[in-house]
């Protein structure tokens, strides 16, 4: 059963504020803390689960829990944050950040500048290397779940699809869209950090030419060839128009196979994006390291002034009392006698 507007979770920890979208399994809504910030809480549909048989419907659940916990670990600045993961009733729910600002589909009605696209495409690109570091596939990538921070260029990944190497008609219904490779309309192909390949290039051809790309499943059926994007429009480069076209081979074993791959192909350097996401230093990190530069100075002449304190108290005194002659008979080592031992302190 669905949860109504206003209704408390977790003894009046988190408020429901409004539902926000319903997957095949999965249900998604905007909520709010105790503090009022907002946040967004995912669960399963208990109402879409009843349609399974139970050794079914407790399958789908530990596949959900199972990714939830892998999606919990991965810490990465575009792949949107796992506040906590809690049980409401007997329901297994995760509470994540959210995330306000557009989403690139709000985007694709113009043609994006190459650059600007590569860079978006770059941190959703390392956002899924983090992903896939955890062992967990993204399965839905698409403008749609890539929102840009407000007043920042940051995209973050959302709405990982959390069962979807569960096969069954009601998760299969999205299969067709155009950035679904041909591997997740079929339980007879495997899976892999391709499949997240080919859905970003396909993001990425949407960005660059404001159109969608026939669907894997219409290209395969229909023998129908993919149009390169460079011939839609003209601006495109060359290399990126190959590695577009590479990213979206039907077969999963041609395309390149790890994100870092078809990211190379992109000529998009290793780390960039995340040079980038830093930007200036904080003040109170520069104040740090201002202060830290002081100490040093600071250790450096008061290690000078005793230097020249001892000098003063000790040696000086013993040049005074040697005569000008004396100085002359006597030998260099005995002109400058040793200073006395400094005197010891209580307890040293």
């Amino acid at each position: 059963m669905a949860w109504k507007l206003g209704q408390k979770l977790q003894d009046g920890k988190y408020t429901i504020e409004q539902e926000l979208e319903q997957g095949c399994f999965a249900i998604t809504y905007l909520a709010k803390d105790e503090d009022g910030h907002k946040l967004v809480i995912k669960t399963l549909n208990e109402d879409k689960l009843k349609r399974l048989p139970p050794v079914e419907r407790d399958n789908l659940k530990c596949k959900f829990v199972d990714e939830a916990r892998k999606l919990e670990c991965c810490k990465h600045p575009h792949v949107v944050g796992v506040q906590k993961t809690f049980i409401e009733g007997q329901q297994f729910c995760l509470a994540m950040e959210y995330v306000g600002g557009d989403t690139l589909a709000s985007l694709t009605h113009r043609v994006l500048p190459e650059k600007q696209a590569l860079r978006y495409i770059q941190q959703i690109g390392e956002a899924l290397m983090a992903a896939h570091r955890q062992s967990l596939l993204h399965r839905d990538v698409k403008p749609a779940n890539i929102r840009v921070r407000s007043g920042q260029s940051q995209a973050v990944l959302t709405n990982f699809d959390l069962i979807g190497e569960w096969d069954y008609p009601l998760t299969a219904s999205w299969r067709d869209e155009p950035f679904a490779p041909i591997e997740l309309a079929s339980a007879k192909i495997c899976r892999g950090t391709c499949t997240d390949v080919y859905s970003l290039a396909a993001t990425l051809y949407v960005l660059l030419t404001g159109q969608l790309p026939a669907s894997a499943v219409v290209r395969q059926k229909h023998k129908v060839n993919l149009i390169p994007p460079k011939e839609i429009n003209p601006q495109i480069s060359q290399r990126v128009n190959d590695a577009i076209m590479k990213g979206m081979r039907l077969a999963p074993e041609t395309r390149p196979q790890t994100m870092r791959e078809w990211l190379d192909l992109l000529g998009l350097k290793r780390g960039r994006a995340k040079s980038k996401l830093l930007g200036k230093q904080p003040r109170w990190v520069m104040l740090v390291e201002i202060l830290g530069v002081v100490g040093v100075l600071a250790a450096m002449l008061s290690t000078r002034i005793d230097v020249m304190a001892l000098w003063e108290k000790y040696v000086s005194p013993s040049l005074e009392k040697v005569t000008p002659s004396a100085k002359s008979q006597m030998k260099p080592s005995e002109v400058i006698p040793l200073p006395p031992q400094p005197p010891k302190f209580e307890g040293s």
